[in-house]
């Protein structure tokens, strides 16, 4: 072999270990993140108010519980929140062991409001908390609802809906849909989420 002949075999070598540890190792593109920019939402605030007929208030994070649980400050005083009409994996399932997808969909809901510009919550028209105390809300960050960030990652399924504190149910079953059609996180799974809540022994 000629000496020009190794220095191109030493040069080329390390590109092709490069790319080859790039496509072994990249993120499938169905597992990427799915962040909804707000020009890019099906449910504006302006929209959410409409239909509502109520109006946002802007909180301030504090903690999560879950997915769909956080708490809030609100002129001084934590509130717990619990989203209106999406249910993701319990954190505290059997044994205090989490469902699948519930450790990922409390860091991504942590992920969104930790660096939040702006949080606001909206009520619904029937009863604005539920019997644990919690405020029952959408909540947009950034302009952007959470539960639709949540549904369209397939970190979330639309459960709890009723009236009449169901008034955008229609959009979250849009936005879920192709989620399930895109097989995203929970909907990968087939038989996961049913109408009883998460069955983790599809999975397991």
């Amino acid at each position: 072999m000629k000496l020009s002949d190794i220095r191109t075999l030493v040069k080329t070598v390390p590109i092709l270990i490069a790319v080859a540890l790039y496509l072994i190792f990249a993120p499938d593109k169905d597992e990427a993140t799915v962040v909804v920019e707000s020009s890019e939402a099906v449910i504006t605030p302006a929209y959410a108010e409409e239909q509502t007929g109520n109006t946002r208030y802007e909180v301030t994070y504090k903690e999560a519980n879950d997915g769909d649980t956080f708490s809030v400050d609100v002129d001084g005083k934590t509130e717990r929140i619990r989203l209106l009409m999406v249910d993701t994996p319990e954190m505290n399932y059997k044994e205090e062991n989490p469902q699948p997808y519930a450790e990922e969909a409390k860091a991504f809901t942590i992920d969104l409001l930790e660096n939040a510009q702006k949080i606001e919550v909206l009520h619904d028209v029937g009863d604005e908390r539920d019997h644990y105390d919690r405020l029952l809300a959408y909540v947009f960050v950034d302009d952007v609802l959470l539960q639709e960030h949540l549904l369209a990652q397939g970190f979330a399924a639309v459960r709890y809906a009723h009236a009449p504190n169901n008034t955008l149910e229609q959009d979250f079953y849009t936005i879920q849909e192709k989620a399930e059609e895109a097989k995203l996180n929970v909907w990968a799974h087939e038989g996961y989420f049913t109408k009883q809540g998460f069955n983790a022994s599809v999975i397991e």
